[in-house]
């Protein structure tokens, strides 16, 4: 475990098994994300986005993090879990700025609705680190990045899942699920398809896709007319 300071508030890193990991307290908040990742959106502070939007809180340290790092003019958190976060929630009682939902399956209209709800001029971030899985990210993704900006940025956190040494046997859990690798690649050969995605990075923590010109159709992900007469393999 490691910490650090922004704004005044203690982040704690804590990347290890989710039942091993603290609580967020007001003045200490848990934040599941490697140096890399710490390192990665300190540099998306250079395109100062102030529209954010996160899917998946966890204990809400990203959240806070987020409001610290980027000062946004908006911040929404979503998240499945019914019960509130008490420290995210006595945090932003005084910053109604932040707004955040609970009960929210990722996939469903509830998501699309607070997006529309709060961000009617558009996103400039949007962070999935929500279920890690491809369908529900995939649906997501088809929801939310219509409504990011041009130049803005959508991050898919935690796609590698599939390949470390844990979910290498058929008895593992999600064994019978796709990779999250399938919408990786479907996004990468899309950019080559249309302006639409500017560009892609890709580490092994997370992806992120930046928003080009043009309008986002979701019949895009019919990659059937640029494969050659091929299919993609479903990893």
């Amino acid at each position: 475990m490691k910490k650090f300071k922004t704004g005044g508030i203690t982040f704690l890193q804590e990347i290890g098994s989710p039942d091993q990991r603290s609580v967020s307290k007001p003045d200490t908040f848990v934040i599941v994300k490697t140096d890399a990742m710490i390192d990665f959106y300190r540099h998306l502070t250079q395109y100062s986005p102030k529209t954010i939007m996160e899917i998946g809180m966890y204990e809400g340290g990203s959240l806070v993090w987020y409001d610290k790092l980027y000062k946004p003019s908006k911040l929404v958190g979503l998240d499945l879990r019914r019960k509130p976060i008490v420290a995210l929630e006595e945090y932003r009682a005084d910053k109604p700025h932040i707004a955040t939902y609970y009960g929210r399956y990722q996939d469903k209209e509830g998501t699309r609705m607070a997006a529309r709800q709060n961000f009617p001029d558009g996103i400039d971030l949007v962070v999935d680190d929500a279920s890690h899985l491809y369908e529900q990210t995939k649906m997501t993704f088809k929801m939310l990045f219509p409504m990011v900006r041009a130049g803005g940025h959508y991050v898919i956190e935690n796609w590698t899942w599939s390949h470390r040494p844990a979910y290498q046997n058929t008895d593992s859990i999600w064994a019978d699920l796709p990779a999250m690798s399938n919408l990786v690649l479907e996004l990468v050969i899309m950019a080559s398809q249309s302006p639409v995605i500017e560009s892609i990075h890709v580490d092994r923590g997370l992806v992120c896709v930046r928003k080009g010109r043009g309008v986002f159709k979701e019949e895009m992900f019919d990659l059937s007319g640029c494969l050659r007469g091929k299919s993609l393999t479903v990893l």
